[in-house]
């Protein structure tokens, strides 16, 4: 571990993206619960924040230990805000149709 990546975090990326895809395919393709959207809305931003914590909290653990950042982890990210926002617009959009 000394002097490569910090990757002891990645398991916790993988599993909040993992989350995130499932409440997006239920936004997706189960449109008869269209009243439970909005929890699943709520629920998918904030994972993205625990992830957003995460990731600000693994730049403060790599500048006190002097390592590299991962980043894979960046990239997760990224796609996990993509995917909240997709996930929004789905919710959204079904929840105007009431």
């Amino acid at each position: 571990m000394l002097g490569g990546n910090l990757e002891m975090l990645r398991p916790v990326y993988y599993l909040i993206l993992i989350f995130l895809l499932f409440n997006l395919l239920y936004l997706a393709f189960l449109k008869e619960k269209i009243r439970q959207s909005l929890y699943i809305a709520f629920n998918s931003v904030f994972i993205v924040i625990i992830g957003l914590v995460l990731f600000f909290q693994q730049n403060i653990i790599v500048d006190e230990l002097n390592l590299s950042g991962d980043s894979l982890i960046f990239t997760l990210l990224i796609i996990s805000i993509v995917v909240t926002i997709i996930s929004l617009f789905l919710s959204f959009k079904r929840s105007s149709r009431n």
